[in-house]
């Protein structure tokens, strides 16, 4: 069992500071103290991955108590909340350790149906959507069209009342466990390439589609290459006008970009690191009296706190989220979390290099022999190598200084 570690303050310039806003971060405070299963919270702390009902088990109670979906407006089944309500209940859930929810729909699927899609399309899907009824994942990348999008090859050919698409997508975030597919397909070659891209919602039992698992470093099972071989999908399923996706995707891009960033999530690991450090010992110390140590970890805390003062401008202004702040916030965020994951993997020492799948997974039986070192240890290193991909995700962190360098200079 960790110790505790001392806090790191949050900002209040934004989330704090007012009776409202107080008494909200109490009823969310309450609510995860009464609705989160401890044993839940204690394997989203150390790190080890739930499978998909404990997920949407948590997507219910949510629902249940109306917030599954506080990006929404209220009259689609949102929260209503102001922006700063949205930073205290994202903050309070990181900090409580509650489940990430299973994402796409709610934050990429939702939003764009809402935005640009048809009242039927959003009868269809926006309450089973909130209700977790229907698991969604986003056919964007592939093998030769990662951050580069306007590359896609994946086709759509349209034929009578159909499109057939052909094609393959990459990296296909719970493909496994998704029963809708928001995909991006190319349906023109004529004029610059982001001209000709339409978006499709994908059922995934589709004849045609296929899933290969591509398990990753950490050894689980998250991500998936999806073959698309003549699968026709009706042109009723088109999102708003066929080769207008490019301008469409846009609007949620930059959202997703800021979710990245997650101030609360590492404010979370970052907490844990400095349990760590408190318990581990070095020289007859603990690790967090090293002075190298505490001047790595207060360089961490620093950081958060420049990163957070950065987000709470986009909460403030949510035009942002379309400019370069996003990617700002999307190269500093994913990197500070890659190196607060780096040292929480050097604090551990050698114990920080036993590998042993089953204790990655939360429910898992243990065989004989695990833990090997302390029992917070074995999920550290697998975490530090899974999450070098978050600098790729949603478009490579060098696309990123790519877009905030034109911004500058042009």
């Amino acid at each position: 069992v960790l110790p505790a570690a001392r806090p790191i303050p949050a900002v209040a310039a934004m989330t704090g500071g007012t009776q409202e806003l107080e008494a909200f971060r109490r009823e969310v405070r309450a609510f995860l103290a009464e609705a989160l299963a401890p044993e839940v919270a204690a394997a989203v702390e150390a790190g080890r991955a739930l499978g998909k009902e404990a997920l949407l088990d948590w997507h219910r109670r949510l629902h249940a108590q109306g917030w599954v979906a506080p990006g929404w407006p209220r009259e689609e089944g949102g929260t209503g909340w102001s922006e700063a309500q949205k930073y205290v209940f994202e903050e309070e859930c990181a900090l409580a350790s509650a489940p990430l929810l299973i994402p796409m729909g709610l934050t990429i699927v939702g939003p764009l149906l809402i935005a640009f899609g048809s009242a039927e399309q959003k009868r269809r899907h926006l309450p089973a959507i909130l209700a977790g009824e229907e698991v969604w994942c986003q056919g964007f990348s592939e093998p030769e069209a990662g951050s580069d999008l306007a590359s896609l090859r994946c086709r759509a050919v349209r034929d009578g009342d159909d499109y057939v698409v052909e094609g393959s997508k990459i990296w296909t975030t719970q493909a496994h466990w998704s029963d809708w597919c928001l995909l991006l397909a190319r349906t023109s070659s004529e004029g610059r390439k982001q001209q000709g891209i339409t978006i499709l919602l994908v059922d995934m039992k589709s004849p045609g589609v296929s899933v290969r698992p591509l398990p990753s470093l950490d050894g689980l099972h998250v991500l998936n290459q999806v073959y698309f071989d003549c699968v026709r999908v009706p042109a009723a399923q088109r999102v708003g006008a066929e080769n207008d996706g490019w301008r469409m995707l846009k609007a949620t891009i930059g959202h997703e970009r800021v979710l990245v960033a997650d101030v609360g999530r590492t404010r979370m690991l970052l907490r844990r690191l400095g349990r760590i450090a408190a318990a581990e010992r070095r020289g007859g110390t603990t690790l967090a009296a090293d002075p190298r140590f505490a001047a790595r970890f207060a360089r961490l805390e620093v950081r958060l706190k420049a990163l957070e003062l950065c987000v709470l401008r986009v909460v403030n202004d949510p035009a942002l989220a379309l400019r370069p702040e996003a990617s700002m916030l999307k190269v500093q965020g994913t990197e500070l979390q890659q190196e607060v994951s780096r040292l929480t993997s050097d604090a551990l020492g050698p114990y920080a290099l036993p590998y042993r799948r089953e204790a990655l997974e939360a429910g898992a039986a243990q065989p004989a022999g695990l833990p090997v070192g302390p029992d917070y240890a074995a999920t550290v290193t697998p975490f530090y190598f899974f999450w070098r991909k978050a600098s790729i995700s949603a478009g490579t962190n060098e696309i990123q200084r790519n877009i905030i360098a034109r911004s500058l200079l042009s």
